[in-house]
């Protein structure tokens, strides 16, 4: 499934227990959510932007954004061993500018 990628943004902080936290956050859109029309809460209209984080070695494969990307997603265990939604790359389908929209 492809998915439009609008932003990957690296960071990179100091924990407060002195841990080095580096990765991206990573916001698109999931352009098969709206096709059949139907908004996913009452009242709500057009395709709403998702953010995930990445580790930092994910941002190398986003060569051009936004763009249109195929993501694997995969999961790791959360709190409680709840699974837990992570991205673990990205392959480019095709550039997408915006502006000829």
């Amino acid at each position: 499934m492809n998915f439009l990628v609008l932003n990957v943004r690296p960071y990179s902080f100091e924990a407060d227990d002195g841990r080095q936290i580096t990765g991206a956050s990573v916001t698109y859109v999931d352009l098969e959510a709206g096709a059949v029309g139907a908004p996913s809460t009452d009242g709500e209209l057009g395709l709403a932007p998702l953010t995930i984080s990445a580790p930092e070695r994910v941002v190398r494969d986003f060569d051009t954004v936004p763009g249109l990307y195929q993501l694997h997603f995969t999961h790791r265990r959360g709190k409680g061993g709840k699974p837990q939604l992570a991205l673990g790359g990205a392959t480019m389908v095709r550039s997408v500018n915006l502006h000829d929209l």
